[in-house]
């Protein structure tokens, strides 16, 4: 399964405020770190904003914080949340002749659980601990 790009910089943007919890930061530093347009970023702060894991402060030293402590912030949630609830396969659009006899999308339906239940188990603080460092470093060059 491939992730739509809106999840992939949503996943980036909080690994982002994760190894930078102290500070507020800006969407432009984001975007530069990663070399992606502000635009796309624009888009997920907003996605992001609905799910309450950052908020957002206006003005001359405004920008992005997380809004949650990053061991409560469960990546399969944020995943299932920016993916929607979507398929992997539409048998009805066209449709399928074999159908009633095929039980693909059963097999397919079971794989994509499995692949929700291993990422429920972890948290972002997960993916940034022992290397937040590295982390920063490589972003911040």
């Amino acid at each position: 399964m491939q992730l739509k790009r809106y999840t992939d910089y949503s996943l980036r943007l909080l690994i982002y405020l994760g190894i930078n919890p102290e500070r507020v930061v800006s969407i432009s530093e984001i975007a530069e770190a990663y070399d992606i347009s502000r635009n796309h970023l624009l888009k997920v702060v907003n996605g992001l904003m609905e799910q309450g894991l950052i908020q957002t402060f206006r003005g001359k030293s405004g920008g992005l914080q997380l809004a949650k402590q990053p061991q409560k912030i469960n990546v399969g949630e944020v995943i299932k949340y920016m993916e929607g609830n979507v398929a992997l396969i539409d048998c009805q659009e066209p449709y399928c002749s074999i159908l009633p006899a095929c039980t693909l999308n059963r097999v397919l339906h079971e794989a994509h659980l499995a692949f929700f239940k291993t990422l429920q188990a972890y948290t972002l603080a997960d993916l940034i601990k022992a290397k937040e460092n590295k982390l920063l470093q490589l972003l911040t060059g």
